[in-house]
């Protein structure tokens, strides 16, 4: 069945711009308020900006052609980091952090690429630095030298990877600030020609450490429990994130991208290579949330192995079109072994256009489909 994905780009525009846009400009009972508009991924979050979706998010405003308000997003998020001293989840009061991977970086530099504005580029990198300060720094250094996240402050955080995040070296969390790293110090170079020498020691560093998550028997990347000097024992997308960061050698990538056909399925592909009975997770088989199904296709076309991306793109894209058409709604995970919108351990869905439109519109773009 041939599919039209660019047909859907209208609606979605429309709905989040009539929808999906709060300005909140002073502190309410649940909310802190921030100084411009920006984008609330769907009516179950309650109004608020998250900072996970809005990466998101931002790779379909600024393809939308809607960069004034995704470069808010990321000014509404920056205000809020100089007040509480570092990046929180959202804006709700009492959900300010949590543990989700760094990507102020990125925000900043789509946004500088998307407007060139070197004087705005040059006012946001202090807070992208004091960002990358906050993440590799205690409370969240670990003894093998390495970076962890720390225990969130609501009682709702769920992960299958994770069963005591204090003990755990998460693979995707320091490929991100190997990249993060290198991004700074280009962004650097940008504003005024010099960039800080340190970024780069850290980045070699991580990149030399990278071996403590490799699994030499199968070729895939694992967390690391440093505690137990071990490596997880679950085989998860997260194991997909060097591709990503680029920072593997070309036969590294296609060792890598062997273990692939263990995570497909009909909807594209599963959080999970298999059913480690995560009863009430989102984030595990047969599930699937959009940003690591971007993470994946992403790196794939970066390491030129386009028909898996294609494949997995297409089929991902496919699914979400046909849950919009017959529920008029995009959702935070889909079961890709059914292509629907339903679990049968009865995990609650909640329909989220903002971090899963942004992805299908970003995805759009990556794979060059018309």
């Amino acid at each position: 069945m041939a599919h039209n994905f660019h047909a859907l780009l209208p609606e979605l525009k429309d709905r989040i711009q009539k929808d999906f846009v709060r300005e909140i400009v002073e502190d309410t009972e649940e909310l802190s308020g921030v100084p411009y508009p920006y984008v609330t991924p769907g009516s179950s979050k309650k109004d608020a900006l998250y900072y996970w979706d809005s990466y998101f998010i931002n790779l379909g405003l600024i393809r939308l052609k809607l960069v004034d308000l995704a470069r808010h997003n990321v000014e509404n998020i920056i205000y809020l980091q100089r007040k509480l001293g570092y990046v929180p989840c959202s804006n709700r009061k009492n959900k300010t952090w949590r543990p989700v991977l760094p990507l102020l970086p990125w925000f900043v530099r789509d946004i500088y690429r998307a407007t060139g504005d070197k004087d705005w580029l040059s006012r946001m990198l202090p807070a992208v630095l004091d960002e990358f300060h906050f993440w590799t720094t205690k409370p969240h250094t670990t003894p093998v030298g390495l970076y962890r996240y720390v225990k969130p402050d609501g009682s709702d955080f769920k992960s299958i990877r994770f069963s005591d995040v204090d003990n755990i070296n998460p693979i995707d969390l320091n490929a991100m600030l190997y990249r993060n790293a290198l991004l700074i110090y280009d962004l650097q170079i940008e504003t005024d020609g010099n960039g800080d020498k340190h970024l780069q020691q850290k980045s070699d560093h991580i990149k030399t450490m990278f071996s403590i998550f490799h699994d030499t028997k199968t070729g895939f990347y694992y967390d690391n429990i440093f505690t137990a000097k071990k490596l997880s024992s679950i085989k998860t997308l997260a194991g997909f994130m060097p591709l990503f960061v680029e920072m593997l050698e070309p036969d590294q990538a296609a060792e890598l991208q062997k273990h692939i056909k263990e995570f497909i399925a009909p909807g594209g592909v599963m959080m999970t290579s298999k059913d480690y009975s995560s009863k009430e997770i989102d984030s595990a088989y047969p599930l699937i949330t959009a940003p690591y199904v971007y993470f994946l296709v992403k790196g794939l076309i970066d390491h030129d192995f386009m028909e898996d991306a294609a494949d997995i793109g297409e089929n991902w894209l496919a699914m979400v079109q046909e849950n919009y058409e017959k529920t008029g709604e995009m959702w935070e995970w889909y079961n890709v072994q059914e292509k629907s919108v339903k679990s049968k351990n009865g995990i609650e869905n909640a329909p989220v256009l903002g971090s899963t439109a942004g992805a299908y519109i970003a995805l759009i773009d990556a794979l060059g489909l018309e």
